[in-house]
């Protein structure tokens, strides 16, 4: 049988959650609870933790769920309060190797940078919502503003993101890497807006690579994208992010783009490289003329990589659809092909964005998509829609089920002809940024519309300055592969059986099966674990620790040590060192990482990779990246075999022979 329990502080709440065993509502009166944590905490059956009154939202300033189920948030206010020193990718609200995780009727109120002295002032700070290695999330009816981005999943199975309100955004919406089985619908995307001259990357929402793994089984359905009175954005874009798109690993299979309506100013309206399995159809990609690009790339289009199999693209009302060229697994039909200069001849404007706030295009009767039956259901005037403007968290959503009526005249336009625009493709840029291997050839061939064929290809016609490239120190997660007890184990692994610690690994974004998990609950307070074949005459090694360290500690330790070749420890400041071997300053030498906190009871993943040979050195926390070195010759595989050491503080220790570098400028990489 449920309960219900009201509480007050959050002393009462992580009681009742103490004694909470499923089914339980816990109703939270007015005020703000802190922070929550919650490790292992696992319930039988759904756990609500709900505002007691709705228009009074309880609040936190801190959540973080790992290794948790069954759990839901409703009618909460996530609220974030911008301070100085802050990281632009800051994350307050995390779900980490977790299952069954809800956010209803909620608000993740994000803040704006001040006193930075840099563009980013004024602009949405931080990250609204992470989540990592996960499973069955979902985010309902739930408003994100004033975020650098606003959701960011990865390495996850069923995510559902249906009902929200996203705006004032600074970077991206909604970021999925190596997620399967993704749900978005019925959501409001606008008034996203970049700080200048900061290198931003706007898309409203992003499909990754970044990880080496396609995404499969993936929705887009019904969502109003409005760039309004904000800038412009890529609004659907999946790229390569540098990977081989030929690679079968790294395709994205079973894609479905339905009835979404875009207004914007950019030519990435539907873009999507290395699908397997996509219909795009009846969509509505249209163009606004404020705050737009110039040429042909403000206008937007379907595009989709000329590699891509079974792809169909019928019944949208677009400009043009670039990459069909007659393949046998295509099929093209049905689409309005309308120009910008034709819109007042084939829309009604019930709505723009200068007067209104948001824009509402209506098609006209007896138009080319009204004969084709083109276009999302939004675009044909929906009995029923809400104004863009009144969609609130928890209220209705436009209705987009209506089926826009069929006029049965005219020829089919199979969308396969390119309208002249007038001018040429977009420029994207014809100087690429040095990545250590050959670039293509910007100027053979236009980048937008062709098959990458497994090249690097760099879009940076999407920046507020093409010119330049700055290097993003984007937030990314380690990501997890579990491996079955009866396979082989990976290269690297020194022993033929792993030892059973009772549990699984508390790694919070979860980190690869390379890695060989070394026992460390029996060892003495020195930690001393030992030799480790095949690690010490490696050109990379990557170790991982989990490390929980009381609050308000400030005595220094070693977290892992090897001597004269490795180490990671916490100095008297806190502030984390991490040291290699090296030709130019030797062991000594450190390579420190300040404002990273610790220190505050809960577990921590900090993750070391280097790579003697390409002379690079990453250190992630809590999958951030914190510290990416390349100006040091490292030179740390002599064949000499030490005793590796672990820390106190150290709950998990995992170390291999690969160092799966994450890339913190991968948003850039198309």
């Amino acid at each position: 049988m449920s309960t219900t329990i009201i509480v007050t502080s959050a002393a009462e709440l992580n009681q009742a959650l103490s004694q909470a065993s499923g089914g339980e509502t816990i109703l939270l009166t007015a005020g703000d609870y802190g922070s929550l944590n919650l490790h292992n905490t696992n319930f039988a059956s759904n756990v609500t933790i709900q505002s007691a009154d709705p228009n009074a939202k309880a609040s936190f300033s801190d959540v973080h769920l790992k290794q948790s189920s069954n759990i839901t948030f409703d009618s909460i206010k996530f609220d974030y309060s911008f301070s100085g020193g802050d990281h632009h990718f800051q994350s307050k609200f995390g779900v980490y190797d977790s299952q069954n995780i809800t956010f209803n009727n909620s608000i993740f109120d994000g803040d704006v940078a001040s006193g930075t002295g840099t563009s980013a002032d004024g602009t949405g700070y931080g990250t609204g919502l992470n989540i990592a290695g996960s499973t069955n999330i979902n985010i309902n009816n739930t408003e994100f503003s004033q975020w650098w981005k606003a959701v960011i999943a990865v390495n996850s199975d069923g995510i559902n993101v249906t009902g929200n309100d996203i705006h004032t955004i600074r970077s991206d919406g909604l970021v999925f890497d190596n997620v399967d089985n993704i749900l978005v619908e019925n959501n409001h995307l606008h008034d996203f807006g970049g700080a200048a001259g900061s290198g931003d990357h706007r898309d409203m929402i992003q499909i990754q690579r970044a990880y080496g793994s396609g995404s499969d089984n993936i929705t887009i359905r019904n969502n109003l994208f409005d760039m309004a009175n904000g800038d412009f954005t890529q609004t659907i874009w999946a790229g390569g992010d540098g990977k081989n798109i030929d690679d079968p690993s790294v395709i994205h299979h079973n894609v479905l783009i339905e009835g979404n309506t875009i207004y914007n100013g950019h030519f990435h309206g539907i873009s999507l490289y290395g699908v397997d399995g996509l219909t795009i159809t009846k969509n509505s990609v249209l163009h606004v003329d404020e705050k737009t690009l110039t040429g042909g790339i403000e206008i937007p289009a379907i595009n989709v990589s000329a590699g891509s199999k079974n792809v169909t693209i019928d019944q949208n009302i677009t400009s043009q659809i670039v990459g069909y060229n007659g393949q046998a697994d295509w099929n093209v039909a049905n689409n309005a092909l309308i120009q910008p200069s034709e819109y007042d001849q084939n829309f009604t404007y019930q709505a723009t964005a200068q007067g209104n706030g948001y824009n509402q295009y209506v098609v006209v009767p007896g138009s080319l998509a009204d004969t084709l039956n083109a276009g999302s259901a939004v675009s044909h005037g929906a009995t029923g829609s809400t104004p863009p403007q009144q969609v609130t968290p928890g209220g209705s959503q436009p209705n987009t089920n209506p089926t826009p009526p069929d006029s049965g005249s005219g020829q089919p336009d199979t969308g396969s002809g390119q309208p002249d625009t007038g001018s040429g493709q977009p420029d994207t840029g014809s100087e690429q940024p040095d990545t250590g291997s050959e670039q293509p050839d910007a100027e053979s061939e236009p980048v937008l519309g062709a098959d990458p064929q497994g090249e690097l290809m760099i879009d940076i016609t999407h920046q507020d300055s093409p010119e330049t490239i700055g290097r993003l120190d984007e937030v990314s997660y380690v990501g997890k592969t579990h491996v079955p007890a009866d396979e082989t184990q990976a290269e690297g692994d020194t022993s033929a059986e792993q030892p059973d610690t009772g549990s699984e690994p508390a790694h919070g974004g979860g980190w690869q099966s390379e890695l060989s998990m070394i026992d460390i609950s029996n060892q003495n307070s020195r930690g001393n674990i030992g030799t480790l074949d095949g690690i010490s005459d490696a050109s990379q090694v990557s170790f991982s620790v989990d490390i929980t360290r009381d609050e308000g500690e400030t005595g220094a330790e070693r977290l892992v040590w090897n001597h004269s070749n490795f180490g990671l420890k916490l100095n008297k400041k806190g502030h984390l060192v991490a040291k290699v071997d090296n030709n130019d300053d030797g062991f000594r030498k450190g390579f420190k990482v300040k404002d990273v906190e610790l220190n505050d009871g809960e577990t921590h993943q900090v993750t070391l990779m280097v790579d003697q040979d390409t002379d690079r050195l990453q250190i992630l926390v809590d999958g951030a990246v914190v510290l990416d070195e390349t100006n040091t010759d490292f030179d740390f595989a002599d064949g000499q075999e030490r005793d590796w050491y672990v820390g106190d503080s150290v709950d998990t220790f995992a170390v291999g022979e690969e160092a799966p570098f994450v890339e913190p400028y991968s948003d850039l990489f198309a």
